[in-house]
């Protein structure tokens, strides 16, 4: 019997951590029981038809759960209500359900309701109970990273010479907007540490003579504005994965990130030093090897980069102690790996890491190859 108990025990608790608790959701849960205390009382209520084998409802379950978590400090005047019509077949007949999800809103004291048939993203159904109820939505929006374009503000950042920069002309009504939001969010994200790459956004339904300039016809359009002083935009044509538009701006912009935004392992590297680094590594001899760091100065001078000088800074280091440079890589690995540090800083410790690399065995006995 207590073996019975436990495993009933352990089944619950399995079946919360998988399906979630219903108790735990703002979303009330109708049925023929309940339906009739809480609609067409005092409250304001959105109700969701569903069927639990339904694909569009299961899409819009998280959106759902999301509206009614954002008026949950409103409860008491507005309320966010599902019913699995499928099971509640009464219900269904009741309020001539045909499809699902189907959405219908219901004023205060009132039980004739009204069809929502307007989008089913969070800010539309949030817009719609703000309209009808005056009650104001608390979404926990997360802060983007895509630059927003306005006609004040266009030529001032995408005519910008030193910049290159992804702009998409959309539409806040367009579907296909929508779908693509969270990916260019994403690619955004990637390219927050480039200062020269611009991933940006202009809602040309509003900023028309912006999107009348450039002929946009559809949405969303993508255009590329290369860096330099002639910005004729190129027409975007590439897929539009986080990862198609990630190798069209490494290309572009010259770039080497990652989906993901990390650095790939030739970001910060220098071909000429590169060589120099091979040889300095079979270098035999200490006049070999101050050969080498001389030719090695002559272009870091030239280039006069902050990476550029520490590669000759590394072989200064490893002149003193020949295991230098692996005993570096695999402390800004430790570094890199820790979750402790900045974007920056793992941007600046990949491409030491990465320079160090250059002297390292492995990379020695490629070129040789």
């Amino acid at each position: 019997m207590n073996f019975l108990i436990l495993f009933t025990f352990l089944f619950l608790v399995f079946e919360t951590f998988v399906h979630g608790s219903e108790d735990s959701s703002n979303v009330i849960v109708l049925d023929s029981s309940n339906f009739d205390e809480i609609v067409g009382k005092d409250k304001f209520v959105l109700v969701e038809f569903y069927a639990p084998w339904c694909g569009h409802c299961k899409t819009l379950a998280p959106v759902y759960e999301k509206l009614a978590d954002s008026f949950s400090y409103a409860k008491d005047r507005v309320v966010i209500a599902k019913v699995d019509a499928d099971d509640q077949k009464n219900l269904g007949s009741r309020f001539e359900i045909q499809g699902f999800p189907t959405l219908k809103w219901f004023d205060k004291n009132s039980l004739t309701p009204e069809d929502y048939n307007e989008g089913r993203d969070l800010e539309a159904l949030s817009a719609f109970i703000e309209k009808k109820t005056g009650i104001n939505s608390k979404i926990k929006r997360e802060i983007s990273v895509v630059t927003v374009l306005t006609s004040q503000s266009f030529d001032e950042i995408v005519m910008d010479p030193e910049k290159c920069v992804l702009v998409e002309f959309y539409a806040p009504w367009c579907g296909h907007c929508k779908s693509l939001a969270p990916i260019y969010e994403k690619v955004a994200k990637d390219f927050a540490q480039e200062s020269d790459v611009v991933v940006a956004n202009l809602d040309a339904a509003e900023h028309k003579t912006i999107g009348e300039k450039y002929e946009i016809k559809g949405y969303p359009t993508i255009k590329y504005f290369p860096k330099g002083k002639d910005k004729t935009p190129i027409d975007y044509n590439s897929g539009r994965t986080e990862k198609e538009f990630v190798t069209f701006l490494n290309e572009n912009c010259g770039k080497n990130r990652l989906v993901g935004g990390g650095l790939s392992e030739n970001a910060g590297k220098i071909h000429d030093l590169d060589v120099l680094a091979v040889q300095f590594t079979k270098a035999t001899t200490l006049k070999e090897k101050e050969k080498v760091i001389g030719e090695s100065k002559s272009i870091a001078d030239k280039l006069d980069t902050r990476f550029s000088r520490y590669y000759v800074k590394v072989m200064d280091k490893i002149k003193g102690k020949e295991d230098y440079a692996d005993n570096e890589i695999i402390r800004l690995e430790k570094i890199i790996k820790s979750g402790t540090i900045s974007e920056a800083k793992i941007d600046d410790f990949t491409i030491r890491r990465n320079i160090l690399s250059s002297f390292h065995k492995d990379f020695v006995a490629r070129d040789e190859l």
